[in-house]
């Protein structure tokens, strides 16, 4: 093994093949397949192409999903901002508190946080009894089935990665260029609009992309908050492949998502690299060269300006009592948000220990009985036991092929370097229902349907992406000096991986493969149709359930898997900080 690692060309192949393998026979040939059938192959008809954008509920259907996206898009960079900002100018200590407490709730599951806000808005819910309670209203407002009530719900889900997002950018800016400005006399709003906002920019710009495309692909919040009159591409989708039995329909639809996801990433690439949506950190700005589109925004700055000059000053006299050295107001606000994060999850705990046989909040008494039931219901444990087992297998092979893939694509010289790593990251443009349906067709085709193996695949294949990133981040830091010195020694390739590469990267890896654990953990829609006869997983066993009858057992689940889920992120947070520290005390020494 060491000899053929020696070969550069073999250690390539060796890193890519699994990757490659992957990805051409689980994401490309799919999709390709998909595309043939929805023209019916070689009769090339697109009757169907032509049926989806002939009829006015179809085509009101596409502008709703655009609308739905771009609003909670706008709302979710809105809200997010401030925090992201805040987070710059954090202590570690603090940092760690709020970054956990925005963790919890983004891997929570999406199944749970929906069922917290169908609870919340319901007709006897949170916000209605308040509303009538305050006097507000005399009776329940219809809040759930909603537009209202989707945008909530999504923003509420997109919200933790839009902050950590535009955070991975903003965390390269240095203040001091905001003091700078105002040493040489700007006000505090015009340092932050005219120096540190546009240096925000392409971090904002990736969050916003990112959330679009995810928006415009979502199932789990908009089938269950959403309406007739609120549905999306991806229900429309799902009814003709699933319900109606429409497949060359369905693959249609899925073809026009999957344009509309390339439209968005191709204005997208204008503006900023593309690689920069999902791994900004790790992307080099000093290294791009100007392009002729930068004298074009230079040019509409320019005829911007007056209007900016205009609104500086009232923007300064509102905002001046608020902009002291110890930032309250934003720590307010992100007090607020944090609230904001958690009250689903502290509406579904509380509800757990509910005695009523209904989902009434408050509850009106505390009792364990449905804690009691959980433990005696066989067919949720048999869920749980088989959704650990399919996790914790996805989790090993993704981290081993996506630490595989990274090696590749950082270690190797390669002249297209960018587009592969793109093309490593591909499961994260393709929106999941795609993914799902291709999936679906493919292995009943090679007759991995309904397989332990196949739902396996189908779960790596979304898991891969996050470890590569993980990775790809912690290589790019990695001094490579430690292997030289190593191998000068006398150690062989695979010792200097064994005893210094890997012991490096261990929190990276753990945090990679926790990544991949939590994305199979919580995934639905490809275990909805590729799970055949198998034991349901524990989502799909959650989405049955809430379809059928909402009671206070579902809470009592969803409590279970938030303290999992915390365990999981506060086990991860103290071993980053243990290794942070132990290399500060190595460094001292």
């Amino acid at each position: 093994m060491n000899g053929l690692l020696a070969n550069r060309w073999i250690r390539s192949g060796i890193l890519a093949g699994p990757l490659v393998i992957l990805l051409v026979g689980f994401l490309v040939i799919p999709l390709s397949a998909i595309v043939w059938d929805s023209i019916e192959g070689p009769s090339l008809n697109f009757a169907h192409y032509t049926y989806l954008f002939s009829y006015e509920s179809n085509l009101k259907i596409l502008v709703y999903t655009l609308k739905i996206g771009l609003l909670v898009t706008v709302l979710s960079l809105a809200a997010g901002y401030p925090v992201a900002y805040l987070l710059t100018k954090m202590a570690s200590s603090a940092m760690s508190i709020v970054t956990t407490l925005i963790l919890i709730p983004m891997f929570t599951a999406f199944l749970i946080r929906t069922y917290a806000w169908m609870v919340i808005l319901g007709r006897e819910g949170i916000v209605n009894n308040t509303l009538v309670w305050l006097g507000i209203v005399s009776e329940p407002q219809q809040l759930l089935n909603t537009t209202f009530a989707v945008v909530i719900g999504m923003v509420h889900v997109f919200l933790p990665m839009t902050i950590f997002t535009m955070y991975s950018s903003m965390s390269r800016i240095d203040h001091d260029f905001d003091r700078a400005a105002q040493i040489l006399g700007a006000r505090p709003v015009q340092a932050f609009l005219r120096v540190y906002f546009p240096m925000s920019l392409p971090g904002v710009f990736s969050a916003g992309i990112l959330i679009f495309i995810g928006a415009i692909g979502f199932y789990i919040t908009p089938a269950l908050l959403g309406g007739p009159r609120a549905t999306m591409i991806s229900q429309l989708t799902i009814t003709q492949m699933t319900t109606l039995q429409n497949f060359a329909l369905s693959y249609a639809s899925s073809i026009v998502l999957l344009l509309m996801t390339i439209a968005i990433l191709f204005v997208a690439s204008l503006f900023i690299p593309l690689e920069m949506i999902w791994s900004s950190a790790t992307v080099e700005v000093s290294s791009r060269k100007p392009r002729a589109r930068s004298r074009l925004f230079s040019g509409i700055k320019g005829i911007l300006r007056p209007l900016l000059n205009a609104v500086e000053t009232p923007i300064h006299t509102l905002t001046k009592p608020l902009l002291t050295r110890n930032a309250g107001w934003l720590w307010a606000y992100t007090i607020v948000l944090l609230l904001f994060l958690a009250a689903p999850l502290a509406v579904v705990v509380i509800l757990s220990f509910s005695s009523s046989p209904f989902v009434v909040f408050p509850p009106p008494g505390f009792s364990l009985q449905w804690w009691a039931k959980l433990a005696d219901a066989t067919d949720w444990q048999a869920s749980f036991l088989f959704s650990v087992k399919l996790a914790f297998t996805t989790a090993l092979i993704a981290t081993i092929i996506g630490t595989m893939g990274a090696f590749w694509l950082v270690r190797t010289k390669l002249p297209i370097k960018k587009p592969l790593f793109l093309f490593a990251l591909s499961p994260l443009m393709v929106p999941t229902v795609i993914i799902a349906i291709s999936l679906y067709v493919f292995e009943a085709r090679v007759h991995l349907l309904g397989s332990f193996v196949g739902l396996v695949i189908g779960h790596v294949l979304l898991a891969v992406p996050y470890v590569i990133v993980v990775i790809a981040a912690a290589l790019r830091g990695f001094d490579q000096s430690l292997e030289s010195a190593a191998a000068v020694h006398g150690a062989r390739p695979l010792q200097v991986l064994r005893l210094i590469t890997l012991p490096i990267l261990k929190p990276a890896l753990l945090t990679a493969g926790l990544l991949a654990f939590l994305t199979s953990f919580d995934e639905l829609l490809v275990g909805i149709f590729l799970l055949g006869r198998q034991t349901q997983t524990l989502q799909i066993k959650f989405w049955g359930d809430i379809q059928y009858q909402i009671n206070p057992l579902l809470s009592a689940a969803s409590t279970f898997l938030v303290v999992l889920v915390t365990v999981s992120i506060l086990t991860a947070q103290w071993k980053r900080i243990r290794h942070n520290q132990r290399i500060s005390t190595g460094t001292r020494q």
